[in-house]
């Protein structure tokens, strides 16, 4: 099972983490973040313009302005930036005693999940997923190696 963000969070979590690998060395510029992302202008801008009212950015006006982070990548927590993009987490859900019968238990398990999952988001900063971001993906190969394929001919 896999964990579904909105585009706004997606396309927020990279932007913040753009910011955060280019922390201390000026701001960037709106169109430089979607291009390296690859995330639409238009959408970027209004995701930006949320993180900023949430204090995560702070933006520059002007040729020489774009956006930085407010605060060091190690002092913002990923779950702190997925609550500014999703509302706070707040999801409309129905209250236990009117779910019925065993609908009670599976809503009890998730709720039990997305807790774990708000733990793992908010032992993680962006410094932390700068980090992740440079491991290399581990391949197992196996203890078998590939047999060179015999020459053909006569």
């Amino acid at each position: 099972m896999r964990m579904r963000f909105s585009m706004k969070t997606e396309y927020g979590v990279r932007a913040v983490l753009e910011l955060a690998g280019h922390a201390g060395r000026g701001a960037l510029q709106s169109s430089e973040i979607a291009r390296r992302q690859g995330i639409p202008g238009p959408f970027l801008d209004q995701v930006l313009m949320i993180l900023r009212r949430a204090g995560f950015i702070t933006s520059t006006r002007g040729p020489h302005g774009g956006h930085e982070l407010a605060r060091g990548p190690d002092e913002i927590r990923l779950d702190q930036v997925i609550d500014c993009l999703e509302g706070n987490g707040a999801r409309s859900r129905q209250p236990d005693g009117a779910q019925p019968g065993d609908s009670r238990v599976l809503a009890h398990v998730s709720e039990q999940a997305e807790h774990a999952a708000r733990d793992v988001f908010a032992s993680h900063t962006l410094a932390d997923c700068l980090r992740l971001r440079q491991l290399e993906p581990r391949v197992f190969h196996g203890i078998f190696h590939a047999v060179p394929a015999k020459p053909k001919g006569p």
